[in-house]
């Protein structure tokens, strides 16, 4: 699973970039990237198209959420 940050990096676009392909300021890009459980559908949409993921493949939440979930993940596959 990916963040939206995550898929912004691992196709090396910049937030500033991202804004002027979405069409938003580089504050909404920062502010998703930080919290992205309200995300709006529409937008939602413009992040699955421009980088071709799944809806699945997408974790949304806060960055702590993800933090958490990786942190747990790693627990589980080590066995502790």
């Amino acid at each position: 699973m990916l963040t939206l940050k995550g898929l912004r990096q691992a196709y090396n676009f910049t937030q500033g970039e991202l804004d002027k392909l979405f069409e938003v300021t580089t504050k909404t890009i920062q502010n998703m990237e930080v919290d992205s459980s309200n995300i709006k559908s529409a937008m939602l949409k413009k992040y699955l198209k421009a980088f071709n993921v799944a809806y699945e493949d997408v974790f949304l939440g806060a960055e702590t959420e993800v933090t958490n979930f990786i942190e747990k993940q790693k627990t589980k596959l080590s066995g502790d």
